[in-house]
């Protein structure tokens, strides 16, 4: 009898044993899954915001862009400050109405409506015939600069003028290879060399004369 009671209890004690086990390894898994859970969230709330980091990029951009329109006003501003502060030469509305002449003239000429219409050897007479009544009005101009200047301004002309002479053989070149062994070659030469000879008298007459 004391036999039976002492197995009983034996048993009992096992029983007792293993369901004690068994609860703690259900808590550990608990456990393991919830540092899972929490080491996932975690790793996601380390990455960055898309749409925080494009905000931010398009902000950076914005600042940037403003930066350079504020730089450009500045430079323009500064230029058109030292325009102000050249000497000027008297009577630019004189030789303002002076080019306008010249226009005025060239347009009277007997070929400049076949020019219009396309004629090659009218536009090649009238354009060469144009190029050269512009050029004769700068070299006035420059002239007449070369009077009435200092030689600090004059120095800076002359450095400007050999540049802006080299730009426009140059483009002029650029212009009559476009054609280069056709009937329009030369007539794309003057045209180009006219444009930029004209502009150019404007130019000068702008920046360094006065009324």
């Amino acid at each position: 009898m004391n036999k039976r009671l002492a197995a009983s209890a034996i048993s009992a004690m096992l029983l007792m044993g293993m369901s004690a086990c068994r609860q703690t390894s259900d808590e550990d898994a608990a456990d393991q899954t919830e540092s899972d859970v929490i080491s996932t969230s975690t790793g996601n709330s380390s990455q960055p915001d898309a749409s925080s980091k494009d905000s931010t990029t398009s902000s950076d951009e914005k600042e940037k862009d403003q930066s350079n329109e504020t730089s450009s006003e500045n430079t323009s501003a500064e230029s058109s400050d030292q325009e102000d502060t050249l000497p000027k030469v008297e009577g630019k509305q004189a030789y303002v109405e002076k080019l306008d002449n010249i226009q005025k003239e060239l347009d009277a000429l007997p070929y400049k409506k076949d020019s219009d219409k396309g004629v090659t050897n009218a536009m090649k007479n009238y354009y060469g015939v144009a190029y050269e009544k512009y050029d004769e009005a700068l070299n006035e101009i420059y002239a007449l600069f070369k009077k009435e200047l200092s030689p600090e301004v004059m120095a800076d002309l002359k450095s400007e003028q050999v540049k802006w002479i080299k730009e426009k053989e140059e483009k002029a070149e650029k212009e009559r290879l476009k054609y280069e062994g056709g009937t329009f070659e030369n007539v794309a030469w003057y045209i180009s060399l006219y444009e930029s000879t004209k502009d150019r008298s404007y130019e000068l007459v702008e920046k360094y004369m006065k009324d």
